[in-house]
């Protein structure tokens, strides 16, 4: 990791940023000694670019996007309180969770989304998403190492029929998925978008609550 001097200026916390990943992160050493400096030196540029628009940037959002994406998730923990106080924090955690991660598959630390999604306020994160159209419902989830623990389910059933039919050819991989009965008060957010059709529990909720194996609808 590349170390960097604290610009007086500089409101951001950036402990334990990576500025720069391969290829203009490169660790080895070149023969040349030459091309070894031209190296360094267009690194100290580059890194130096990145600072100096961090250090212009005020928009907590457009300051994380200044860095490389697989540093969003360090620069948003860093900067947690500003991105709070910019009424920011909720919809920044719901989208970088919302990038990768689905409920058949885990994308990241569990203890880091949870954590995150424990700083945001409840009743904001709601609102953030669609109202909850639902009294009761079965929520599910699938995992291939068989952890029924997890944050985010669907209670979309088509998605989760298509689910059940490819892990049946285990060529395809393989998994189980969970059923769990919900309401309301078990849930931080519901969200829709294309066929998607999901929910973020309440982190004691996940933790709590036993769901069932589901082998068929």
């Amino acid at each position: 990791m590349t170390l960097y001097e604290v610009r007086k200026n500089m409101v951001w916390h950036l402990e334990n940023i990576r500025f720069l990943h391969p290829p203009d992160d490169f660790t080895g050493t070149f023969s040349n000694e030459k091309m070894q400096a031209r190296h360094k030196e267009r690194q100290k540029h580059k890194i130096n670019d990145i600072l100096s628009r961090l250090e212009s940037e005020k928009h907590p959002v457009k300051a994380m996007r200044i860095l490389d994406p697989r540093e969003y998730i360090q620069f948003l923990r860093n900067n947690i309180d500003l991105f709070r106080q910019a009424n920011l924090l909720e919809e920044t955690v719901l989208s970088l969770f919302y990038r990768k991660n689905t409920p058949f598959a885990l994308v990241g630390s569990y203890e880091v989304w949870k954590s995150l999604f424990e700083c945001c306020d409840p009743e904001k994160i709601y609102l953030v998403g669609k109202p909850f159209p639902y009294k009761t419902i079965t929520a599910y989830r699938g995992s291939a190492t068989g952890i029924a623990k997890g944050l985010n389910w669907t209670v979309n059933k088509q998605e989760v029929a298509w689910i059940l039919e490819r892990w049946q050819d285990k060529s395809l991989g393989g998994g189980t998925v969970f059923g769990l009965e919900i309401t309301r008060d078990d849930i931080l957010v519901y969200t829709e978008k294309d066929k998607r059709q999901e929910v973020i529990l309440r982190t004691d909720i996940a933790e709590t609550r036993e769901p069932t194996i589901i082998s068929s609808l």
